[in-house]
């Protein structure tokens, strides 16, 4: 499915009433009644609430939507009802104006805040739903008092909210100190907007519902729209196939740069984890230091030692050995790894960078440019996408997609920025993002894990982009299985589970 900003969403609606002759007030209708049939359903379960619904509204679409959804429930006998205008009236002969007149035709109780805050605050106390159809995406800079000072009460009271489109206050302009409504639901309209998933504003959202209004598809699915969500079981549709007569050549040859003194786990993690992801060979290269430590540990991956780029790689080194390399778990940040990482780019071979690999690549790029041949994957957390781009860590916070396209365009590589919602930037100028917020997985050697899976699809015959896809997907389906069996896990315990996960 594909995710916008909030620009472009304006431009498919706008795009919608003047190439396709569907009016707004049409629109506002279908909205706010398939927004209502989906909290009855997704949300209710079909069971009428008990107590009290709150509707608050603004002067534009999303108020207008949340006319439409308060009607509704009068005409359902849904229970006592309240509208709140937040900011005064709609215009007279607007849309909203319209779906209002409808309301106080049939009775519904309006109060104006914050004229008739003493009643509002009643109302509120009374509530078991609170409707938040106040400022939509259209919104420009922080809400500002009276009606930060409403959003500031219904939080403070921990009503169960339901957000019309966005919670007002979240645009794409979003900042973490921006006043805004916390949601326990959100009915996002036609497509999820951009938004939602900022790293700042995702927790506000709560669960994402996406409600179909009727927009013509060939504008919904128009392939100029640059981002998608990715989807929890992509994985699926990315794997390939594999004959019954393979044998391990033919399931491809990761090659892995990780450990050190002190960080054997991870490299054990990133290259077990891509030995489980269907490769049929995986070898670990290890140093002086960390060869004794970690080649016990490994008896199905090859364990072989190095002592830097004088070393003589032999035969398997080129297109007919390797098909795939991971560098950078618990690497170190030598001047030898700078040396390996160099020689590595250099090879006719695609592959992923993590961790001491990304910090390595940045001090890199202060001194030159450089070029990855979009035949590589960087899986940066925000302060490693930091260190590497130079961008202020704070600001690649508040605007993730931009900063990740940008520095994809830059080294030529496919960005896979981490987080409870995880950015895939690709040169292009395409991205996608996963929804998929899982605390259990916030634990160390998660993404040492997530490294070796994306290496496993590059090394089995995936396109970088495909591999960041698959493996974005896989770890955290893994995850929330890995949470359903155990609880809070341990990045080992997700290990054993990629392969059970990838044979059903």
């Amino acid at each position: 499915m594909k995710v916008v900003s909030s620009e472009a969403m304006a431009r498919i609606d706008g795009r919608t009433q003047a190439e396709f002759a569907i009016p707004g007030t049409l629109l506002m209708e279908d909205a706010g009644v398939k927004s209502w049939a989906a909290v009855r359903r997704q949300v209710w379960d079909g069971r009428k609430p008990r107590g009290r619904l709150v509707f608050l509204a603004g002067k534009g679409n999303n108020g207008g939507d949340a006319f439409v959804m308060a009607r509704q429930a009068a005409v359902e006998r849904t229970g006592p009802l309240t509208i709140i205008l937040a900011a005064g009236r709609p215009a007279a002969g607007a849309d909203p104006a319209l779906m209002l007149a409808g309301c106080e035709a049939l009775g519904i109780e309006c109060l104006s805040w914050p004229e008739q805050a003493d009643a509002v605050m009643a109302r509120m106390a009374d509530a078991s739903w609170v409707f938040d159809g106040v400022a939509g995406t259209g919104i420009r800079g922080p809400l500002r008092p009276p009606i930060a000072d409403l959003l500031a009460a219904v939080n403070s009271r921990g009503v169960r909210t339901i957000a019309i489109d966005v919670p007002s206050g979240v645009g794409d302009g979003y900042r973490a100190d921006h006043p805004a409504l916390r949601a326990d639901v959100t009915l996002t309209m036609g497509l999820p907007k951009l938004c939602l998933y900022l790293p700042r504003a995702r927790s506000l959202c709560g669960r994402i519902l996406v409600i179909p209004v009727g927009f013509p598809p060939a504008l919904l699915d128009d392939p100029g729209i640059p981002g998608e969500l990715v989807p929890l079981r992509a994985w699926k549709t990315l794997l390939p196939h594999i004959p019954a007569d393979t044998h391990k050549n033919r399931r491809g040859h990761l090659a892995v740069f990780a450990g050190s003194r002190g960080t054997t786990g991870a490299a054990w993690l990133c290259a077990t984890a891509a030995a489980r992801s269907r490769l049929g060979l995986v070898t670990l290269f290890a140093d002086a230091d960390s060869y004794p430590v970690i080649a016990p540990r490994l008896t199905s991956i090859m364990c072989r030692p190095w002592e830097g780029p004088s070393t003589e790689m032999g035969r398997p080194w080129g297109p007919k050995g390797f098909s795939g390399v991971l560098a950078g778990p618990g690497w170190g940040l030598t001047e030898s790894r700078a040396q390996w990482l160099d020689t590595l780019i250099s090879l006719p071979v695609s592959g992923v960078m993590d961790a001491d690999a990304l910090t390595l690549l940045g001090r890199a790029a202060e001194q030159r440019a450089i070029d990855l041949g979009g035949r590589w994957v960087l899986t940066p957390h925000p302060a490693e996408f930091s260190r590497l781009s130079g961008d202020d860590r704070e600001a690649v916070l508040d605007d993730p997609v931009d900063h990740a396209l940008s520095l994809s365009a830059r080294l030529n590589a496919v960005i896979v920025l981490k987080g409870h919602c995880t950015v895939v930037a690709t040169p292009e100028g395409r991205y996608g993002i996963l929804d998929a917020g899982n605390a259990a997985l916030a634990t160390g050697g998660s993404g040492d894990v997530l490294a070796g899976i994306i290496a496993a699809g590059i090394a089995g015959g995936m396109t970088p982009a495909h591999a960041a896809w698959f493996g974005v997907s896989l770890h955290a389906h893994v995850g929330r299985v890995a949470a359903r069996r155990m609880g809070w896990f341990l990045a080992e315990d997700l290990v054993p589970l990629i392969s059970r996960v990838l044979w059903q």
